[in-house]
């Protein structure tokens, strides 16, 4: 397989999803790439494949696999000692993984920061010292669809394409249940990183005040969050540290009203796994509906990207 995109100005192989090179920040334009390929869905999304996931488990094995496929992205950004995570240091370590950038089209005024398709946007009137924070918050969303996407590579044996990129965004986000999960884990390794200057766990609190899941399947949402934040501050402590450390049982999530506990192992794989076979059963039994939702979400890769 070869997710790799040379780089026409210096040579340099990025993912082939990227759109900018993170050795010397030339524009890349991958066509063959980003494009609405319909034939791709259909490829995807069958009762073949959902036989295939049906007999195939995610094991500890794979998933640590794919963990360290993450790490291997960033690979030459990989430090003994890791810097601190002031700006300049986490927008070089986010180029393999997502571009960092200003947001000029002012589409969201509101949020310090907000990650859209392999880009994060800063607000240019976010303040200096809030915006490392922000980088690692949507950087841990992006790794969020990063295990997703690649847990889904794994069990199929396929390679990526636009409608795994869509799977995993439209996984993430949509319901309750999952958006809830993905909210806490950037809090919380926004958290962990830049203690000193994380203002609380505001958007989830609004997730947590209006939603109508059940008190257990919130907490449930929780704990798989709380586990899965600790995967991504793994893959990010190959490239950076915390500023300070703080003892985990000082984190502000004690203060949700809720029972938030670290899953095991197993509970962790099953999780994950029900949620990828859950939804991929869905899009390929309600394909009619399901290819328009995802083709319109590869449009917006296309656009971001293109």
């Amino acid at each position: 397989m070869n997710n790799k995109i040379k780089c026409p100005e210096c040579g340099h192989e990025n993912q082939k999803n990227t759109n900018q090179c993170s050795q010397c920040d030339e524009e890349i334009r991958n066509y063959t790439y980003f494009k609405n390929n319909y034939t791709d869905f259909y490829k995807l999304f069958n009762t073949n494949n959902i036989e295939i996931l049906k007999k195939i488990p995610l094991t500890d094995t794979a998933y640590d696999s794919i963990i360290n496929n993450i790490i291997e992205i960033g690979q030459k950004n990989l430090q003994a000692i890791p810097e601190n995570p002031n700006t300049q240091h986490l927008i070089k370590i986010s180029k393999p993984y997502a571009r960092v950038q200003y947001d000029n089209t002012k589409r969201k005024l509101d949020l310090l920061s907000y990650y859209s398709f392999n880009h994060i946007y800063l607000n240019r009137n976010t303040p200096h010292q809030m915006i490392p924070g922000a980088i690692i918050h949507e950087l841990s969303h992006h790794l969020l669809n990063e295990i997703i996407k690649q847990s889904l590579m794994h069990l199929l044996n396929q390679e990526i394409n636009l409608y795994i990129e869509s799977f995993a965004w439209y996984l993430t986000l949509q319901n309750d249940y999952t958006k809830i999960a993905n909210e806490f884990i950037s809090h919380r390794v926004q958290e962990h990183f830049i203690p000193e200057h994380f203002t609380g766990y505001t958007s989830l609190k609004e997730l947590l005040e209006n939603n109508t899941l059940e008190k257990d399947k919130i907490e449930r949402s929780l704990n798989l969050g709380l586990t899965l934040s600790e995967d991504i501050i793994f893959i990010l402590e190959k490239y950076t540290t915390p500023t300070i450390k703080v003892n985990p049982e000082a984190s502000q999530y004690h203060n949700l009203e809720y029972n938030i506990q670290k899953l095991d192992e197993q509970k962790k794989l099953d999780a994950i796994y029900t949620i990828i076979l859950g939804t991929f059963e869905f899009i390929t039994t309600h394909k009619r509906d399901m290819q328009i939702i995802l083709s319109d979400i590869n449009e917006n890769y296309i656009q971001y990207n293109v």
